[in-house]
C-alpha cells in the first residue's frame, strides 16, 4: 500500500507543478493578446503614422522618430463607436516626447480631437489642424 500511495502523491506533485508554472504563462498570454487587440483596435497605429512623418516634430525630437511599443490609455466602445485616451512615448535622434491622443470613432471611422506632442525640452506640436 505503501508504493501506491507514493504514486499518487507524485501525480499530485506533477499536477502542482503543472498548474504554477501554467496558469500564469496562460493569464500572460491572454493578457498579451488582449493588448495586442486594444492596440490594433484602437487609433494606435493612425495616430504614430500621422505624428511621425510630421515636420515640426521630425524638426523637434529628430530624424527618425519612433514610438514606443507599449502606452499608458483607455479605451471604451460600444458597436462601432468608441472613444479612446493613449499617452504615447516617442523617440528621436536629438530627444525624447510624450505624444498626447484623444480619438473618437463614430460609425467605425476613429478622428482625433488631440494629436499632441509635448517634448523633453517642453516644446509642444499640435498634429490636428495643423
Amino acid at each position: 500500500m505503501a508504493a501506491h500511495a507514493e504514486g499518487d502523491g507524485s501525480r499530485w506533485v506533477k499536477w502542482g507543478l503543472t498548474a504554477l508554472v501554467g496558469l500564469p504563462l496562460l493569464c500572460g498570454g491572454c493578457g498579451l493578446m488582449g493588448f495586442l487587440y486594444v492596440r490594433s483596435e484602437s487609433p494606435y497605429e493612425d495616430a504614430i503614422a500621422r505624428t511621425t512623418g510630421h515636420r515640426k516634430v521630425i524638426r523637434a525630437l529628430g530624424d527618425p522618430v519612433n514610438a514606443d511599443f507599449l502606452f499608458k490609455g483607455q479605451m471604451r466602445s460600444k458597436g462601432n463607436d468608441g472613444i479612446a485616451t493613449m499617452e504615447i512615448g516617442l523617440s528621436g535622434s536629438k530627444q525624447d516626447g510624450t505624444l498626447y491622443v484623444k480619438g473618437v470613432q463614430t460609425s467605425g471611422v476613429w478622428g482625433f480631437s488631440t494629436l499632441k506632442v509635448v517634448a523633453s525640452d517642453g516644446t509642444v506640436i499640435n498634429v490636428v489642424g495643423d
